[in-house]
């Protein structure tokens, strides 16, 4: 591996985005979000000024529909912005037409962004589950024989313990995603051995 001293200027910086956009896009598959998603947010994020399609394009080594379905993508998250020709460009001749793009640098608004559209719903959908789940149960076993009741009881109270956490847990990414802060004192109360 060739140390900085090796290579020049322009190259350093190149290798070093690159490296950033590979970790970030890594990142992101870790998070189940495509790694482009990542890549291109990280090269957004690492430049000085907005670029266009075509230098993402560029920089990234993504094909045009890739960059072009990956910033639409970034557009409804809102981690990245479109933001108009600046009238220095505009005075350099850059068409007002030419759409460019920069990340958006908050990051813990993107992190509570992702908490309330991604996280929170899924534990909106298991919590209904879970009701659903015991709605089913309700009155199963009743006038049946005391195996029957037990196993019904036990059913019960196991899946009202899981529905007592997902309940815990959205109380928790919603304060997370309002306040930047948990108070992890509810969840370990609900996670303590129960029968």
């Amino acid at each position: 591996m060739a140390s900085s001293s090796d290579i020049g200027v322009d190259e350093a910086r190149d290798r070093a985005v690159g490296i950033v956009a590979d970790a970030v896009g890594e990142l992101m598959r870790f998070w189940n979000f495509k790694p482009s998603l990542g890549r291109i947010w990280a090269i957004l994020y690492l430049s000085p000024g907005p670029l266009d399609a075509e230098e993402i394009e560029a920089r990234s080594g993504l094909s045009t529909g890739n960059v072009s379905m990956s910033l639409q993508e970034l557009l409804q998250w809102g981690v990245v912005k479109r933001v108009p020709v600046s009238p220095a460009g505009a005075a350099a001749g850059v068409s007002s037409r030419r759409r460019l793009f920069v990340a958006e640098t908050d990051m813990w608004a993107m992190v509570a962004r992702v908490f309330r559209e991604r996280e929170l719903h899924l534990i909106e959908r298991t919590i209904a589950q879970l009701e659903e789940a015991l709605d089913l149960l309700d009155g199963v076993g009743r006038g049946a024989g005391p195996t029957a009741m037990l196993q019904s009881r036990f059913l019960v109270t196991r899946v009202r313990n899981l529905l007592e956490l997902a309940k815990t847990g959205r109380r928790l990414l919603e304060g997370l995603s309002r306040t930047g802060s948990v108070d992890f004192t509810a969840i370990r109360d609900v996670l303590r051995v129960r029968s």
